[in-house]
């Protein structure tokens, strides 16, 4: 089926009611291979009911014997309406004889001259290998006019000659339809059909984006869609019947300048192509390719060329035959340089080869010093790949590069490696590795489990190795929310670190040849090659043959160790171990980003939210660094909050869309960043969005067997509930944070920014003991007592206690405190505007109007510039109830016109000029000049002002 496509499908529909109405139309529909040409004109040709439709397909470089375009169209016209066959012979003799069949441009005019009721449609796929006399007979007959409905589909009109282009363009009328890839939306609108409730944005982006909105190419990747999630195949390659088909009628040479390409990438410059085809100049075999748009190319100083779409790059290659494949990966180590051509090395391998291994290893090492832990992990898989199956040599090879997928933040890329972790042989460094992996699958419980089994036997081994092995537990420790423990394996893995720096591969094998006497001796043999279980520490596992140990792993223990000090004690403890760490971006090491990262998490649950905007900022700026990936997506998580609570949503939004698009990070961060959509969604006042994204992230959390993403699903359902001021809503989603022990230690380092809207539901609901007891139980913890955000909620809380009770002078001087304690480098705008909503009622009821009136202003700008409409309309039905009963000030009814009048009373209610507009009907141009007028007439000079004005002299509805 063709989606979208709605203007093609209303430009054939055009030309088939001209045809109806007697007049011929020529139609040509034009693009590259695949782009949809055939199936948008056979879907056309199904609805047309009222037509006789005849098709063919051409065929590049005909034999002698076949028979033309048009004599095909002809037999086919003879076999299927043989009543309107110039012979009116029956089907089964035009069958059995086809030669009988009259062809040419007569049998065709008289033909089409037999119609006396229904018109034809005639269609010619690929009609850019047509015959020109066929092509020029068509024409011919559609320029005589008649019910005609002629379709040419083609990727070009390259092999046309003159007579037949100067035909196609004095036909008229002439429709030209050039098809190219989808636009954006037609291409959402495809996936969207296709996987339903599983089409959030962030994947069909993905998806659009990889497919560049070729309709062929996308519905190849939505057939296998997990290329887009954590853990799915790499690619959903296309069958290899449609790639040949595509490359049907392209010269040999030009195929196998494209295998070429394929090989190389995708992309080369032109003289790396010649070389790899062993060509001179490759210029000519490229032309064909440009002109059926195979490939795009660049013409600077070193021309280039490179393949358009990715999806048809990769299955040209799955295409390849096994030994063209290696040949071209053979010809290409010449072609591109050192490291490029170890990978074509590696690829055009058919057998172990030890000292293309030793290379590999050679590389990982100098990789590893550069900091590239992902490139690195891949060369040790290739090294791998490259050693005897029986060597457990082999095994460590495959345990390091898992770990430096994890260290990496590549949780994807481990997931689909740990499938050949769990055919080794069992010991200390497969419990790692299978740790890691059941890590990257979400299942921290099992990951905690294997990875204390794995550093229990690493015991005597290198120090090295046990301390990444218990740096990687305290990580694990860290994400339950487990403050002790974390603590306790950071200090661990601290005591036998290797300095901080030493990035190397250890042991005396690494580096061996297959010259190497040791390195060439056959791999034991037998039942005593598959080591003793695990928990134990077998000989040929405590000569670790190779021992990674990734850079940046004494300063990544010590911000572990922080934080899991920050769940027991708070954040200021936690801080204090981080007291060393620089604050000058200029002197903050690619090792020191996770250090980084905590103290900025920890100085956002310490209310200093500038200082953690600041840190990390400077995190995720260099979001591409492995080291800054060792936390996955947590400073981009922790930032669009800082942004949300200091109240610059948009940069919030912003960030939180560029950390969904990364490709790379831990299972656990798509539901944080869905969960803090939803409530930006929320607090903006599109609620329909917020529940779309709330499914989202609930949907993702589902299958992680902890409770650290409910608690962001938890935060995200207690703010939509607040934006519709549903204040049970919120109770019911926070209370159960409180209560469930598996977020008792993370409450304390991530409360601070929901608890003042704990408080204010609680005492809504008439709960102010259960806000008291938790607002007691935090200040009781250490340095919590003293952060100022906490202190917000008690006052806060104290406020709205007095206020129910009737005690009107307190609640304010409570409420007058909280937004003291919101000072610079702190301050929540949001929170602020529902305090000052808060000032203003106790204001009115005091008697206070200019008070009141002063403090709902301030709440209103607060609720505009953040954009939060629900909370504007919050504010604006709590001024309308605070309201003081009418009054006499008779300017507004002997200045003002009528019109006038009710611009200004819609402007005392808060309204803006386009809402006015919309009211009265009127354009944002008239109620500005009504506006000017108001202005002059009461000898105003301020929108407040006159907002004043009118509210002091208006009913309790705000009219006059």
């Amino acid at each position: 089926m063709c989606t979208g496509r709605l203007s093609e499908s209303r430009a054939l529909r055009a030309a088939a009611d001209s045809a109806r109405a007697g007049t011929a139309t020529v139609v040509l529909v034009q693009g590259p291979p695949g782009i949809g040409k055939t199936t948008l004109v056979r879907q056309f040709l199904a609805g047309l009911d009222d037509f006789t439709v005849l098709d063919s397909t051409a065929t590049p470089s005909p034999a002698a014997s076949d028979v033309d375009c048009l004599s095909r169209l002809l037999r086919r016209a003879a076999v299927r309406v043989p009543d309107r066959s110039p012979t009116g012979e029956p089907s089964a003799r035009a069958a059995k004889n086809p030669a009988a069949v009259p062809s040419g441009p007569r049998a065709l005019r008289e033909l089409l001259d037999t119609s006396e009721a229904a018109p034809w449609a005639l269609f010619v796929d690929d009609a850019q290998w047509a015959d020109s006399p066929s092509l020029k007979a068509l024409l011919e007959a559609a320029r005589e006019g008649g019910p005609l409905c002629l379709v040419l589909a083609a990727r070009h009109s390259h092999g046309w000659d003159e007579e037949v282009l100067r035909a196609l363009h004095t036909v008229a009328p002439l429709t030209h339809i050039a098809l190219a890839e989808l636009p954006e939306a037609e291409a959402a609108a495809l996936v969207a059909t296709a996987l339903g409730d599983l089409a959030d944005d962030v994947l069909t982006r993905r998806l659009v984006q990889r497919s560049g909105g070729h309709p062929l190419y996308l519905r190849s990747l939505l057939d296998g869609h997990g290329t887009a999630r954590p853990g799915g195949p790499a690619r959903a390659a296309l069958p290899a019947s449609v790639v040949r088909r595509q490359l049907t009628g392209v010269p040999s040479e030009g195929v196998a300048a494209l295998e070429a390409l394929a090989v190389l990438g995708g992309s080369a410059t032109v003289p790396a192509l010649s070389t790899v085809l062993g060509a001179l100049d490759s210029t000519s075999a490229l032309d064909p390719l440009v002109h059926e748009e195979f490939i795009t190319r660049t013409d600077a100083q070193v021309p280039a060329v490179a393949i358009r779409h990715g999806v048809f790059r990769d299955a040209l290659y799955d295409t390849l035959p096994a030994a063209r494949r290696r040949a071209l990966h053979v010809a290409a180590v010449d072609a591109v340089d050192e490291r490029q051509g170890l990978a074509h090395r590696v690829a055009a391998a058919e057998t172990v080869d030890v000292r293309l291994a030793a290379d590999l290893l050679e590389t990982a090492n100098r990789e590893l010093a550069e900091g590239g832990l992902l490139h690195a992990a891949r060369t040790l898989l290739s090294a791998a790949s490259l050693s005897h199956a029986d060597d457990h040599r082999s095994d460590h090879l495959l345990y390091g590069a898992v770990r430096l997928f994890f260290w990496a933040g590549a949780d994807a890329e481990l997931a689909r490696h740990g499938h050949a972790v769990v055919t080794r042989r069992p010991c200390p460094w497969r419990d790692e590795a299978l740790g890691l992996a059941e890590f990257a699958a979400g299942r921290l419980t099992s990951a905690q489990r294997l990875l204390d089994q794995a550093q229990e036997s690493l015991r005597e081994a290198h120090p090295g190795q046990r301390a990444v092995v218990l740096t990687e537990l305290a990580l694990v420790h860290a994400i339950l929310g487990q403050g002790e423990a974390t603590r306790h394996h950071a200090d661990q893995a601290l005591r036998p670190a290797p300095p901080a720096g030493e990035v190397r591969l250890y042991g005396s094998v690494g580096l061996r040849r297959e010259t190497d006497p040791v390195a060439a001796r056959p791999a034991p043999s037998g039942p005593a090659a598959a080591g003793p279980p695990s928990g134990g520490v077998p000989d040929i596992c405590a000569r670790a043959p190779y021992v990674v140990v990734p850079p940046g792993l004494r300063q990544a223990a010590r911000a572990l160790a922080a934080y899991g000090t920050a769940l027991r004690h708070g954040p200021g403890a936690g801080l204090d171990l981080l007291a060393g760490l620089p604050e000058d971006a200029d002197r903050i090491g690619e090792e020191d980003l996770p250090a980084l990262t905590v103290r900025g998490i920890l100085r956002l649950a310490d209310a200093q939210l500038s200082s953690a905007t600041t840190d990390l900022t400077m995190v995720t700026a260099r979001r591409r660094s492995a080291a800054a990936r060792l936390l996955g997506t947590s400073a981009s998580v922790h930032l669009a909050m800082c942004h949300l609570l200091g109240g610059d949503w948009n940069r919030a939004a912003r960030e939180v869309g560029t950390a969904l698009d990364e490709e790379q990070g831990r299972c656990f961060d798509a539901p944080a960043l869905w969960s803090l959509r939803s409530v930006l969604d929320a607090f903006r006042g599109d609620d329909g969005a917020a529940e779309a994204s709330l499914r989202q992230a609930q949907h993702l959390a589902r299958p992680l067997d902890f409770g650290g993403p409910q608690y962001h699903t938890a935060m995200a359902r207690a703010m939509r509930a607040r934006a519709r001021g549903d204040h049970r809503g919120v109770v019911d989603a926070l209370q159960m944070l409180a209560e469930r022990s598996a977020h008792s230690e993370r409450v304390r380092i991530v409360s601070m920014s929901w608890l003042p809207f704990l408080a204010e539901s609680l005492v809504s609901c008439g709960l102010a003991d259960l806000a008291r007891a938790a607002m007691e139980e935090l200040k009781s913890t250490g340095d919590d007592a003293s952060n100022p955000h906490l202190r917000v909620a008690d006052a806060w809380l104290d406020g709205r206690t007095a206020e129910a009770a009737g005690a009107h002078e307190d609640a304010l001087g409570r409420y007058t405190e909280a937004v003291g304690l919101l000072g610079p480098g702190r301050d929540i705008p949001l929170v602020r505007g529902l305090l000052e909503i808060s000032r203003g009622r106790v204001s009115a009821a005091l008697g206070r109007a200019g008070s009141a009136t002063a403090h709902f202003d301030s709440a209103e700008d607060l609720f505009t510039r953040l954009g939060a409409r629900p909370f504007l309309k919050e504010c604006r039905a709590e001024r309308r109830a605070c309201a003081p009963e009418r009054g006499d000030i008779p300017d507004l009814d002997h200045l003002l016109t009528g019109r006038e009048r009710e611009v200004a009373r819609l402007v005392g209610l808060g309204c803006t000029n386009r809402e006015i507009a919309d009211e009265l009907t009127l354009s944002v141009k008239t109620i500005e000049y009504h506006l000017r007028s108001v202005f002059v007439k009461l000898g105003m000079r301020s929108r407040r002002e006159l907002r004043r004005r009118v509210q002091e002299a208006g009913g309790k509805d705000g009219r006059r």
